[in-house]
């Protein structure tokens, strides 16, 4: 596994992860761009925050330079999330299809999700067998300690309790539903 100094060092290291399927319509301008990832966390976590935006040949463009260790984007294409270091690497592991580092990770997803498969970590679209999940506003502890918390591990689990995505898998997390407070 490739060693990073920091969270802006890893975002170029995914220079070379193929990461064409989650590229958003590059079209947006810059500050709509700044908006839709700004609802993924707490203003002091965006505002600390590495940002960076997937390009249509799977590029990272980084469009604020971080100090806090989390990096934000739009992802998949348009759920906005915010990830420390672990989970940056937890998410590397992911695309490259290797084995999750065993470090606990934290995500923020304050403005919810469009939906993933509970199931399969690589499905790209709902199927009828395929356990589609859609989760609102909440955060994600990753790696292996997620598996020994005590949550439901179903396939097809209730979202606005806490439930383990992805459960036989080694790409197991916690979703943890949160009411965000109002702006």
């Amino acid at each position: 596994m490739l060693r990073y100094a920091s969270t802006l060092g890893f975002v170029v290291g995914l220079l070379s992860v193929p990461l064409a399927a989650a590229a958003q319509d590059t079209s947006m301008s810059d500050s709509d761009y700044m908006a839709k990832v700004a609802a993924a966390a707490p203003p002091s976590v965006v505002k600390g925050a590495t940002i960076v935006q997937i390009q249509k040949d799977g590029t990272m463009r980084t469009l604020q330079a971080g100090s806090n260790g989390f990096t934000c984007m739009l992802a998949d294409p348009y759920d906005a999330m915010c990830l420390d270091a672990n989970a940056t690497l937890w998410a590397q592991a992911l695309m490259k299809h290797t084995p999750p580092p065993d470090g606990i990770g934290f995500v923020y997803m304050l403005a919810g999700d469009n939906g993933a498969s509970n199931t399969d970590p690589y499905a790209r679209v709902a199927t009828p067998d395929n356990h589609w999940v859609k989760t609102g506003p909440h955060v994600m502890i990753v790696g292996p300690v997620a598996k020994s918390m005590g949550y439901p591990a179903t396939a097809d689990p209730d979202p606005t309790k806490p439930y383990v995505m992805w459960p036989n898998t080694p790409f197991a997390h916690l979703m943890i539903p949160v009411s965000t407070p109002p702006q």
